[in-house]
């Protein structure tokens, strides 16, 4: 009962700090993402990779550690961010320091990488969640969208291997997840895509995501977009929840304002200088919150031209303008989980 207050508490302070338009928060700061590697097979149209700059490489298994012993607030954390985790060889040895400190671990993957050895150790290392990216419901839109070396066929086949492992192993862990992100090339093949996979055995649920234009600079991305997001629609700019919320860190330890960061252009900090601590109210930090609190930017920050970013009206009488407004389900984003 008492963790449950903390958490409650917690999540409680996020907003109001966030509300209040306060730089510095004594809320405990959590990690969204730690990213094993941003190594990745595949050049799919949607993903921002290929403007990518940073060095490739993979996290080290001490440095990984000290970080998720960190993580007071957090009950789970994914274990990607711009790159297939899978590619790390000590997968399974990530997903076990999570659990040593008590939290969940998340992955998402393409299925072309669930060989037979990764779906074992993924299984045998007792994932907690596994979400599938398959992206087209049949071979001309799966390749067409995930580029030159995709192979349907051998996505469908580590499909196959992994739930019929998942199922010999009889496991409940993973929670699968298979999803499509609704675009123009997928828009017509939504409903066949839930049909398909919603019958099969193992899967335990089918998500169509929201497309995501990143950092807002890639002409060639947007173009995608089947429609303007529910974001973009709005009529009113708001500060940043991130933020007040989560952060994300990169394989080489430094911390990254948030999951749309693909090329590490808006760093806060380093962990394996710093702790996360220290980051959350770091004089750098407190600048980047008044940013969003202002709404100024400089010339090719991160954040200026960003159509994602979500949150609600800065009110000091938090939470009932969240009530007025009909959103105090918003606080679910300030979830550890």
């Amino acid at each position: 009962m008492k963790n449950i207050f903390k958490k409650a508490k917690n999540i409680f302070l996020k907003g109001y700090y966030y509300s209040h338009q306060k730089v510095d928060t004594p809320v405990i700061p959590m990690i969204q993402n730690i990213e094993a590697t941003n190594a990745c097979m595949m050049n799919c149209k949607m993903c921002p990779r290929k403007y990518m700059t940073r060095k490739i490489g993979f996290i080290d298994l001490g440095l990984f550690e000290r970080i998720v012993s960190q993580l007071k607030g957090n009950t789970r954390v994914a274990l990607h961010h711009f790159g297939e985790p899978l590619l790390h060889p000590k997968i399974g040895r990530l997903i076990e320091i999570c659990h040593k400190y008590g939290i969940k671990a998340s992955i998402s993957t393409n299925p072309s990488s669930l060989t037979l050895e990764k779906s074992r150790e993924l299984i045998n290392a007792k994932l907690d969640y596994l979400h599938i990216s398959l992206d087209g419901a049949n071979k001309e839109t799966y390749e067409n969208i995930r580029g030159g070396s995709a192979n349907y066929e051998k996505a469908l086949e580590g499909m196959r291997t992994f739930l019929k492992e998942k199922q010999e192993l009889k496991s409940k862990l993973p929670y699968t997840k298979i999803a499509i992100i609704r675009m123009k090339e997928t828009e017509k093949e939504i409903d066949e895509f839930k049909k398909k996979w919603g019958e099969t055995q193992g899967i335990d649920e089918v998500q169509v995501k929201e497309f995501i234009t990143w950092d807002g600079t890639m002409d060639d991305i947007k173009e995608l977009e089947q429609e303007a997001s529910h974001k973009v629609k709005r009529k009113k700019i708001y500060p940043c929840f991130w933020p007040w919320g989560k952060l994300t860190v990169l394989w080489d330890g430094r911390v990254a304002a948030c999951c749309f960061d693909f090329d590490g252009k808006c760093i806060l900090g380093d962990l394996n200088k710093q702790t996360l601590e220290e980051i959350w109210n770091s004089d750098r930090m407190k600048r980047f919150r008044l940013q969003h609190v202002n709404e100024k930017f400089p010339d090719n920050h991160l954040c200026k031209n960003c159509r994602e970013r979500e949150g609600f009206v800065p009110s000091k009488i938090f939470p009932l303008n969240m009530i007025i407004e009909g959103r105090l389900n918003f606080l679910n984003y300030f979830k550890s989980n």
